[in-house]
């Protein structure tokens, strides 16, 4: 159960829209929230450029300066975020760390259930839809299931679960069947065989997994679908009407290989609905 949720803030658009998952999931079931900014230390590892002179210093009165002014830009974001939380009825609690971002992230997961990452940051460079390295480097070191959000704002209100018969695939169902009963909404049991010969144990996958989620009083429905995985994981989404994707971010059937690394990132980046992933 999910009890406690931490978020990312870094005045990004997207850590916004993470913003608005995560107060959405706390006020829905009730948990913990948490936002945490991170001073980049590696900002400070670089020489610095003089406004007025042009001359590159690496002073230590330079880097005190920036450091300073980075700290005092993280106060304001958290107290917004705070405030916002407020106005909403949603208590969050704030943190400040300074620090490498993925080592940030993975030092404090332990005391949390739930991770929400918008799916770029604030010194994302690539096109809208790519993600963006923090959140894909800290996905690989990831222990507690990682929200990652889209570009704009849904409640959710149907799930799809992808399963392959791995263990990381049976964490992410029981995720999501917890995750459909505290949100009541409906589940989608979906198993892929990328050929013929594949289907008969995408049938079993599918059967077995929603007699799982039955037995624990999840309202479910299974299907399975022929070709490549990661396109019919964001397909039979779509089709379905299901808001977010739930999937195992390590195993080894066609989760592991097909969704994690280049169609991890294919998924995260083309799906319209949040992607949680489970380890």
């Amino acid at each position: 159960m999910i009890k406690n949720i931490l978020f990312g803030v870094d005045g990004s658009p997207g850590s916004a829209i993470a913003g608005d998952y995560a107060m959405d999931f706390a006020r829905r079931l009730g948990a913990r929230l948490e936002a945490v900014h991170v001073l980049d230390s590696r900002v400070l590892e670089y020489p610095l450029i003089a406004p007025q002179t042009g001359v590159v210093t690496w002073s230590p009165a330079a880097v005190n300066g920036l450091q300073e002014a980075l700290r005092t830009r993280g106060e304001t974001l958290l107290r917004e975020t705070a405030a916002r939380g407020e106005q909403a009825g949603i208590p969050i609690a704030t943190r400040l760390e300074l620090g490498h971002p993925v080592q940030i992230l993975a030092d404090i997961q332990a005391g949390t259930e739930l991770i929400v990452l918008g799916r770029q940051g604030e010194h994302a460079r690539s096109a809208p839809d790519v993600p963006g390295s923090t959140m894909e480097r800290f996905i690989s070191r990831a222990t507690r299931p990682c929200l990652v959000t889209p570009r704009d704002f849904h409640p959710v209100d149907k799930i799809l679960v992808a399963v392959d018969g791995s263990d990381s695939a049976g964490r992410a169902l029981h995720e999501a069947a917890e995750l459909a009963n505290a949100l009541h909404a409906p589940l989608i049991i979906l198993a892929v065989a990328e050929h013929d010969n594949e289907l008969p144990l995408a049938q079993q996958n599918a059967l077995e997994a929603h007699s799982r989620v039955r037995a624990h009083g999840c309202a479910a429905a299974n299907l399975t679908a022929l070709g490549p995985a990661a396109h019919q994981v964001l397909d039979k989404a779509d089709e379905t009407g299901c808001n977010m994707i739930v999937v195992g971010s390590h195993g080894h059937g066609w989760i592991y290989e097909r969704l994690i690394g280049s169609v991890a990132a294919h998924v995260v980046s083309n799906s319209r609905h949040p992607v949680m992933l489970v380890r």
